[in-house]
């Protein structure tokens, strides 16, 4: 493995453990949505590092799983619903607005923890991808 994918993965590893440490909290619910983000982010970015694709600048998580589709490697199981609830949280989670981060506004504890399994889940999947 390449040490900037190692260094990639170790930054999403972070971010998970930081979302995991604010769910003891149930107000910080937007807080773990955007660790969240951030592990799936970083995980896709590893893939594509590893595959020797340019690192695009971009935090849109829909449109880094197309890439890394589109460069033959498939991440099964995946739920795309949660992908674009999570992408839909981002920029809203970094900076005040008057619109709501979800149609619903903050996210919810529960969805908090749906949005941190699905991080856990994709870092998990493109750990054992890039062991294979």
């Amino acid at each position: 493995m390449k040490r900037q994918v190692s260094n990639w993965l170790k930054h999403a590893e972070i971010d998970l453990l930081s979302a995991e440490k604010l769910l003891e909290d149930d107000s910080l619910s937007q807080s773990v949505a955007f660790h969240s983000h951030q592990a799936i982010e970083k995980s896709f970015k590893a893939i594509l590092e590893e595959n020797n694709f340019r690192i695009p600048k971009t935090h849109d998580l829909e449109k880094l799983l197309g890439m890394i589709q589109e460069i033959g490697v498939i991440i099964e199981g995946i739920d795309e619903d949660i992908l674009a609830q999570i992408n839909d949280v981002y920029l809203d989670s970094r900076y005040p607005t008057d619109v709501g981060l979800i149609p619903e506004g903050i996210p919810s504890v529960e969805k908090a923890i749906n949005f941190y399994r699905l991080a856990e889940f994709v870092y998990d999947k493109i750990i054992s991808i890039l062991r294979k």
